[in-house]
């Protein structure tokens, strides 16, 4: 079965002047966005790394809705996404995004990586794919 991990992470976030005003309206932008999105979530997103949230979703499913919905919420901040779709190897989705795993979270750190790298919004790897 294959899934899709989704990454996210703000752009320049350590040269934020309310960095922890936005913090703050991340957690709040993820409890709405796992609520909303409940029926595509396997995991619910969780800030995994400071500035970094991330969740794990059906495949396939309409992330570029669920990107849209962080878009609006954070109108202010731009952010990295990067997706990957495979399968997952810990099947117990009573355990936080972070502590799952599987090719569909190596995808998505990789792709990640090189959104950063490459100053791209969005980066897709799926499964034997390149990117996209």
């Amino acid at each position: 079965m294959l899934y899709c991990t989704m990454i996210c992470d703000i752009k320049g976030s350590k040269q934020l002047n309310n960095r922890e005003e936005i913090q703050y309206r991340l957690i709040d932008t993820l409890k709405k966005a796992n609520n909303t999105f409940k029926d595509v979530i396997v995991s619910p997103f969780i800030i995994t790394l400071g500035d970094e949230w991330q969740g794990l979703l059906k495949y396939p499913c309409n992330y570029i809705k669920l990107i849209n919905f962080f878009k609006e919420a954070l109108y202010d901040i731009k952010f990295y996404v990067g997706i990957g779709v495979g399968d997952v190897i810990i099947h117990n989705f009573e355990l936080t995004v972070n502590q799952l795993d599987g090719p569909c979270f190596y995808r998505a750190r990789e792709a990640i990586v090189y959104a950063k790298k490459n100053n791209l919004p969005l980066t897709i790897l799926y499964d034997n794919w390149d990117y996209i």
